[in-house]
This record gives structure tokens, C-alpha cells and sequence, in this order.
């Protein structure tokens, strides 16, 4: 953010320094140009005593338009390297950056305020659609009233604002959440002010930050279940001993026994879970798909659903424990999620990257809602929250 402002900075001040001489050198010219067309006699006189004829005026006034076309060109390209430089700054960011005037037209955008608004992609527009298109106004940008109020506020207050605010992006159901930055910048010579709006989308964040404490939350019930009949049952136990009274007491070591078994297969999930996570490398083995295939549907066994098995890859290089279970999770969903008498297919072929090998599976269940789709691949989402443990 610090980098985009300095950068923008530079170019106004940059700018500036090409626009003071063009506004010298413009004086000049008309000064010359009306000396000449008005005839002032004491100016077109030492104007004639020095260039001596009407040709020398003309070869001069052509050295002059000479001077002025290169001039001009050199501030064009000054300009241009200076736009060049911003616009590399800006396209390189992942927030997006918003430029309006104090009217909230649309000065400037780059490529990824494009991707999250309602922007079409830019172009070099010619003169003439530059003069006839009117310019951009921020609520037909960003759908927000809490926007246009930050804009509103920084506009009158001149302060920098940071400020969460939540709206729908471009083509999606779900609203996203942003960290919206608001930033005056003032140009005294112009007398004109601009405000900057910075986006920065903080979506998967907050979203991993609730999954993040949805999943301690569900480890946390589920432990305490266990615990919670270990220790009434150990109560009960100790009582019986004090009195004596031993019928009990190989039920009760039974249900201790499921109790601990349960909390020992939660503690392996985990540790299963945070090994995922941190292993960088998995020890690899050459793996039958078909035969690994054919095992997990026999374990399975998914009555009145019809699974088609394709093998264009005969192995894959796998650790034989998690491709097991990746596969077995995807059957069971097959069987879970498609009504009896549908299909499914299971598809192995080498991969056209690499040297790898793709699996696919496919069947006629009712799918995810289009509006999950970016979240297939969080983990422990579920769209059915009461499965969420």
C-alpha cells in the first residue's frame, strides 16, 4: 500500500514538472503568434530590424514550430514513461486500486479492481470516444453504500480512513469481505482533489479464521463427550469399591474401554491430520489402480449404484495409505449422494503436464451449488453444517 502511494506521488510530481514549461513555452508561443497577427508596430519592428525580410520571420517562426514539436514530444514521452512506471506499480498488487475525482468519477483502475467490480477490460480509447463517454461514477463500480459513505467521508474530513466493509464481486452469489483504505490526494496548483480507494479482499482470512475455530470448537465437543463418561463412570466405580459391591464392575471397565478406544481414534485423526499438513514429502509406492480400485468399492459395496471403472494409467507412484483413503472418500460420496439406480464412473489416465497420473470420478448425484464452488477445497467445509464434526 506504502509503494502504491509513493509511487502516485511521483507521478503527479513528475507530472507537474513536465506541465509548468509547456505552460511557459505556451505563453511564449502565443505571445509571438499575437505580436505578429496584431501588427504591433514597435515589437514587429525590432522583430524586422533584426530578421531583416519576411523570409527570415518565416524560417524563424519554422525553428520555432520545430522547437515546439520536439519539445512536445519529449514531454509525451516523459508522460508516458511515468504512466508505464505507475501502471507497473499498480498492476503488481494484489489490492485493488480505485481513483476518483471529487465528483467519484472514475479516473483510473487497474487490472485487479477489474477482476473484482463491474469493469469492462481496458482499452486505449481514441480521442473522440474519450471526449463522448462519460466517465465511470463509483456506485456503478462498487455496489456498496458503505463505500460510497467511506468515500464520502474521506472527501469531506481529508483523513485517511480504514474501514471493513462487505459486498458482492463480479459474477458471485456469496458477499466477499474488504479491508477498504481511503486516502485524499490534493494537487494545490490544479486545485483539484482526488481520492484513492485501495481493496484489499480479506475473504479467505475470515474464512479461515472461522474454520480454523468451527474445527477446535467440534474437537473440543467431541473429546468432552468421552471424558465426560469416563470420569462419571470412574465415579460410580470408586464407590462400588468403597462399598464393596463388585457386579458392576465389568460393564463399567467395558463402556471405559469404547471410551478410550474413541478418544485414542479422535487423537489419531488429529495427529493424521497435522502430519498431512506439515509433510512435505510423502514416501511414494508403484500402486495397481485397478487393484486399488477394486478393493476400496469391494469394501464399500455400493448396492443398486452402478460404478463404471476406466484404467488408461495401470499404476501410480502413491503413498498406498492416503491414496486409499482419498479414494474411499470419494465412494462413499458416490454412494452417499447418488440415488439408487444412478452411475458413476472412475477414471485413471496419465496426466498431459506431466508424468503424473489424474484421477476423475464423476456420478449423477446432485452436485455442489454453484455458489460452493470456491470452497470445495477448504478445509473442513461443509455444506450441510450438521456434518461439519
Amino acid at each position: 500500500m506504502m509503494v502504491v502511494f509513493i509511487g502516485i506521488i511521483c507521478f503527479v510530481l513528475g507530472f507537474l514538472c513536465c506541465y509548468l514549461p509547456w505552460q511557459a513555452f505556451k505563453r511564449r508561443v502565443t505571445g509571438v503568434i499575437t505580436t505578429i497577427v496584431e501588427g504591433d508596430k514597435e515589437q514587429g519592428d525590432k522583430e524586422t530590424s533584426k530578421a531583416g525580410d519576411e523570409e527570415h520571420i518565416i524560417a524563424l517562426l519554422k525553428q520555432f514550430i520545430e522547437s515546439t514539436k520536439a519539445q512536445n514530444q519529449n514531454l509525451k514521452s516523459q508522460t508516458q514513461f511515468l504512466q508505464n512506471q505507475l501502471s507497473l506499480m499498480t498492476e503488481n498488487i494484489k489490492s485493488a486500486l480505485l481513483i476518483l475525482d471529487h465528483n467519484s468519477d472514475l479516473l483510473f483502475h487497474n487490472n485487479q479492481a477489474q477482476k473484482f467490480f463491474y469493469l469492462e477490460s481496458k482499452k486505449t480509447p481514441s480521442a473522440e470516444e474519450e471526449e463522448q463517454a462519460p466517465a465511470l461514477k463509483l456506485n456503478e463500480v462498487v455496489r456498496s453504500p458503505d463505500v460510497l459513505a467511506l468515500f464520502e467521508e474521506c472527501l469531506k474530513i481529508n483523513k485517511k480512513i480504514v474501514r471493513e466493509c462487505a459486498f458482492r464481486k463480479k459474477n458471485q452469489h456469496e458477499k466477499s469481505l474488504f479491508q477498504v483504505t481511503a486516502l485524499t490526494l490534493h494537487n494545490q496548483q490544479l486545485k483539484t482533489k482526488n481520492i484513492i480507494l485501495l481493496f484489499y479482499d480479506q475473504t479467505e482470512i475470515k474464512e479461515s479464521e472461522r474454520a480454523h475455530i468451527d474445527f477446535v470448537s467440534n474437537v473440543s465437543h467431541e473429546l468432552k463427550t468421552p471424558l465426560t463418561s469416563l470420569q462419571g463412570y470412574v465415579e460410580v466405580l470408586i464407590q462400588d469399591f468403597a462399598q464393596k459391591k463388585w457386579d458392576r464392575f465389568e460393564n463399567f471397565l467395558q463402556v471405559l474401554l469404547r471410551n478410550c478406544k474413541r478418544m485414542s481414534g479422535l487423537v489419531n485423526d488429529l495427529l493424521s491430520l497435522s502430519n498431512l499438513i506439515s509433510q512435505t514429502h510423502l514416501e511414494k509406492q508403484k500402486l495397481s489402480t485397478k487393484e486399488l480400485t477394486n478393493n476400496v468399492i469391494e469394501q464399500i459395496k455400493p448396492l443398486k449404484r452402478k460404478i463404471d471403472t476406466f484404467f488408461s494409467a495401470q499404476y501410480v507412484m502413491a503413498h498406498p495409505l492416503w491414496a486409499e483413503i482419498v479414494l474411499h472418500n470419494l465412494v462413499d460420496n458416490i454412494c452417499r449422494h447418488t440415488p439408487e439406480g444412478g452411475s458413476a464412473y472412475i477414471r485413471w489416465e496419465p496426466s498431459l503436464e506431466d508424468n503424473g497420473v489424474v484421477l476423475k470420478v464423476r456420478d449423477s448425484g446432485e452436485g455442489i451449488p454453484e455458489k460452493y464452488h470456491h470452497r470445495i477445497f477448504e478445509r473442513f467445509f461443509r455444506i450441510d453444517h450438521a456434518r461439519s464434526r
